[in-house]
C-alpha cells in the first residue's frame, strides 16, 4: 500500500446515504457518499482513492448512515443488497474515534431528521 488513506470519510454534509465498511490489510475503512446510489460506486471510489484495485482491499459489508453535523449525531442501520450488512458495532467504534463528541446510534432511522 503506497497511499495513506484516511480511516473515515463520510463527507461534511448532513443527510442519509449509503456507506461501506472495508478492510485494507490490517486497517478498517469507512466510506460514505451522498451521491452514490449503489454501494458498488462507493467501493469503486475507494479503489480509485487507493490507487486502483488492490488484492488486500475487501468490502466487509454496507448499510446506511444518517449524519447530522449540527446536532452531532450519527445513526448506522440497514444493509447492502450486494455486500450484506456491515458490522455496525465495529463501524460505530471507528466513527467514535473520529467523532468523539458525537452520539452514535445503531438501528432504525429517525424519520424527523434531515434527509
Amino acid at each position: 500500500m503506497n497511499k495513506i488513506l484516511p480511516i473515515v470519510n463520510i463527507g461534511s454534509k448532513s443527510g442519509k446515504f449509503k456507506y461501506i465498511l472495508a478492510q485494507l490489510g490490517q486497517k478498517y475503512l469507512i466510506r460514505a457518499d451522498p451521491t452514490a446510489d449503489y454501494h458498488e460506486k462507493i467501493f469503486k471510489k475507494l479503489q480509485d482513492e487507493a490507487g486502483g484495485p488492490l488484492n488486500d482491499l475487501y468490502i466487509l459489508g454496507g448499510g446506511k448512515i444518517q449524519v447530522d453535523f449540527e446536532q452531532k449525531k450519527i445513526n448506522l442501520f440497514d444493509q447492502s443488497q450486494v455486500y450484506g450488512p456491515a458490522d455496525h458495532r465495529r463501524a460505530k467504534t471507528i466513527l467514535q474515534e473520529k467523532y468523539p463528541d458525537f452520539t452514535i446510534a445503531l438501528g432504525p432511522t429517525d424519520s424527523n431528521a434531515k434527509n
